[in-house]
């Protein structure tokens, strides 16, 4: 998601960057909300609802990434990690999570509108 409105959002703290391994995806919960969260080769962060757009369901989170393309695992589709778009010929989209690198924490936020506190 690029340049969202920080106003519209609550950040909550997931990590550190080193918590996150290259290419690989990692379940994070904030509250009710599963994501998943990858790390590209180059550093950049991206958080995406851990829920397959595909027709069988399933996870995201243990898709593989090349560049800034997620490889869905169920239905193999290629999923855009900016934007949660799916690659024609298939159709679709994941929603996906502003995520802030301030420093040496990894942020993530959710929608103040949809509540925006963790409920345990």
């Amino acid at each position: 998601m690029s340049n969202p409105n920080a106003e519209e959002y609550t950040f909550y703290l997931v990590g550190k960057p080193e918590d996150f391994s290259e290419r690989l995806g990692r379940v994070v919960r904030l509250g009710e909300v599963e994501l998943a969260v990858f790390k590209t080769t180059d550093g950049k962060i991206y958080a995406l609802e851990n829920q397959s757009p595909g027709p069988r369901g399933g996870t995201i989170a243990e898709g593989i990434i090349s560049g800034d393309v997620l490889f869905d695992p169920i239905c193999d589709w290629k999923i855009g990690l900016a934007d949660g778009l799916v690659h024609a010929p298939d159709t679709g989209q994941v929603r996906v999570y502003p995520v802030q690198v301030l420093e040496d924490e990894v942020r993530i936020g959710l929608p103040k509108r949809e509540g925006g506190t963790l409920h345990d």
